[in-house]
């Protein structure tokens, strides 16, 4: 009897704790993506080293007040060539850099550029398009969590997080901008490359 009295009081409790882990699990999607989105654009970049300069992505606009926008496609960088101000101009005269890719990744990825004669805009810019469709592809082809296609988004109209390689959320290749890169000085001097990303 006292065994009988002792499980129908402790199965209940034991079902209480377990749905209070179920609610203190859940959380809202969009929200946890404004706090991410928060933190991304709040990040400070002194840990890279000495701030040198910012290289801007300004692109002709005939719809926008000033006619000119400072932000280009990832996804597709040909696109805002005709109109980009300045595309060949060299914006770096060293002849190595890394390029650090943290938006929208929970794992940040580097990666070493090097160049004969320096850099110009297009070819930074094409550069980390390229690194940024790689992020991509091995993302999904490591993920056991799969982007859900954008036709089957219910609940979200942004792309799902998935939990492959560098733990992708938020953002699908195709709604990433660059703005600006800052040039940061190590203090070994190499140049540390921070991407101004934005959706």
């Amino acid at each position: 009897m006292i065994k009988k009295l002792l499980s129908v009081l402790f199965i209940p409790a034991l079902l209480g704790c377990n749905l209070n882990l179920v609610k203190k699990k859940s959380v809202d999607p969009a929200e946890m993506g404004r706090q991410r989105e928060q933190a991304s654009a709040e990040r400070n970049n002194d840990n890279l080293g000495k701030y040198i300069d910012t290289i801007d992505f300004n692109v002709y606009t005939p719809n926008s007040e000033d006619g000119v926008t400072c932000r280009v496609s990832i996804a597709n960088p040909e696109k805002d060539l005709p109109q980009m101000q300045n595309p060949e101009e060299i914006v770096i005269s060293q002849h190595a850099v890394t390029i650090i890719i943290d938006y929208p990744l929970t794992n940040e990825y580097k990666f070493d550029l090097s160049s004969d004669t320096g850099f110009t805009r297009i070819h930074l810019l094409n550069e980390i398009s390229k690194a940024y469709r790689k992020i991509y592809e091995e993302e999904e082809a490591s993920a056991t969590i799969k982007t859900i296609p954008r036709e089957k988004r219910k609940t979200l109209y942004n792309r799902n997080e998935t939990n492959g390689k560098y733990g992708i959320w938020g953002h699908d290749i195709e709604d990433l901008i660059l703005t600006q890169i800052e040039i940061y000085e190590a203090p070994d001097k190499k140049l540390i490359l921070a991407l101004i990303t934005e959706s």
